[in-house]
């Protein structure tokens, strides 16, 4: 599933195969439940005690929402860590154990525990337990970490509820169940060396032009060709089994634009 979502572009982000995958993300989280290993995300404030889940065996990435990890204290042995200075994330990897001692349960692995300082002032003690997962991902995200908004962000950003009309709308279109307020149509012809048009779903907001993807059918083109007006682009996956019923929706919304294209 390929998407291109305006809200990159509202940020800085070029139409193209970044702001493409971008949007992937916003739909397909919506539409599929979460991977069974998720990211573990730990709210916090200053000074506060956490623990979280981290890889005996594999790499384990630390980030902090809208903030980064300036100093790690830590004791020594079990984990080497890398602090990337640009991102401020951390990246543990285990060491070689060594032979555990008489009496000892080999395959036991003991917590360790850190100290992160932040660019913004704030301290966490974290404690992670190693276990059996192949690697893991902790974000700690603290509400006083985030940055205050402008009124100039509060009017440009798209709220959520947009973004959540847009996916229904894609996915029903997807599904060939027709909402409430839309009405089909015939499209228009579609200009020289586009994707054959196959239908339209007009909205009293949205417009939703469907075309007859090909194998090269790319989100971001489509976006660009339809110009000015555009608030999202999904092109379906490539599907063996029935290729000629692969579809492009491009969902415009033309009191924005004064055009659908």
């Amino acid at each position: 599933m390929t998407m291109y979502c305006k809200r990159t572009v509202r940020r800085g982000c070029r139409v193209g195969r970044t702001a493409v995958v971008l949007l992937a993300a916003c739909v397909a989280l919506a539409a599929l439940p979460g991977p069974a290993a998720a990211i573990q995300t730990l709210d916090a404030s200053d000074h506060a005690e956490l623990e979280a889940a981290v890889s005996a065996t594999g790499v384990t990435r630390v980030a902090l929402a809208d903030d980064r990890i300036r100093r790690v204290i830590r004791s020594p042995g079990g984990f080497d860590i890398e602090h990337d200075a640009t991102s401020g994330d951390l990246y543990l990897r285990p060491l070689e154990a060594p032979d555990p001692a008489p009496g000892t349960d080999p395959g036991a692995a003991l917590p360790i525990t850190l100290f992160l300082g932040t660019e913004r002032g704030f301290t966490y003690r974290l404690t992670l337990t190693p276990d059996a997962r192949p690697s893991a991902q902790v974000l700690i995200r603290n509400a006083a970490a985030a940055p205050e908004t402008t009124a100039q962000e509060s009017v440009t950003a798209p709220p959520d509820a947009r973004v959540a009309e847009l996916v229904r709308l894609v996915r029903a279109v997807a599904r060939h169940e027709l909402l409430p307020g839309y009405v089909v149509e015939a499209p228009a012809p579609a200009p020289a060396k586009w994707p054959p048009a196959v239908e339209t779903w007009r909205g009293t907001r949205f417009t939703a032009h469907v075309l007859s993807a090909g194998p090269n059918t790319d989100a971001g083109a489509l976006a660009e060709r339809f110009g000015a007006g555009v608030a999202a682009v999904w092109v379906a996956a490539q599907q063996a089994a029935a290729p000629q019923n692969r579809i492009a929706v491009v969902v415009t919304e033309p009191r924005r634009a004064g055009t659908t294209r």
